[in-house]
């Protein structure tokens, strides 16, 4: 908060004093365990298919009715139903995009290549002329 504002709380409240601010505590660093996370992954992408595959049965469902009864309210559920499949959706790919990051976190370089010239630098002056 502005100190102005503090000021004024404080004649308000009829107290006195400064405002304290609290630090907040480092979060400590997390080991990624990739046989855990593999785990992790594959049941949230399990779930998230259920959570598809029953949500496609229910807007089936849903739809059948909403064309039966003709209710407004009854297509207002259809189209809250797809807003939600359609977010469980978007967040099975940001699942898949997040793993990926991960995994490209903890991988090594699998390839180094260093190239070392052992002679003089005139040799190494030569080989470079007659690449050129």
């Amino acid at each position: 908060m502005k100190q102005d504002t503090v000021d004024k709380l404080n004649k308000v409240l009829n107290i006195s004093g400064e405002l304290v601010k609290k630090e907040k505590p480092k979060s400590p660093d997390v080991e990624i365990n990739t046989k855990d996370l593999t785990n992790e992954y594959e049941f949230s992408q399990e779930q998230y298919h259920t959570l598809i595959d029953k949500g496609n049965d229910a807007l089936d469902e849903l739809l059948a009715v909403a064309k039966e009864s003709e209710n407004p309210r009854a297509f207002e559920v259809v189209t809250q139903l797809l807003s939600g499949l359609t977010n469980t959706t978007k967040e099975l790919l940001q699942l898949q995009k997040t793993k990926k990051e991960i995994e490209k976190e903890t991988k090594d370089p699998s390839t180094v290549n260093n190239s070392l010239f052992i002679g003089s630098t005139a040799e190494l002056q030569e080989l470079l002329d007659k690449k050129k």
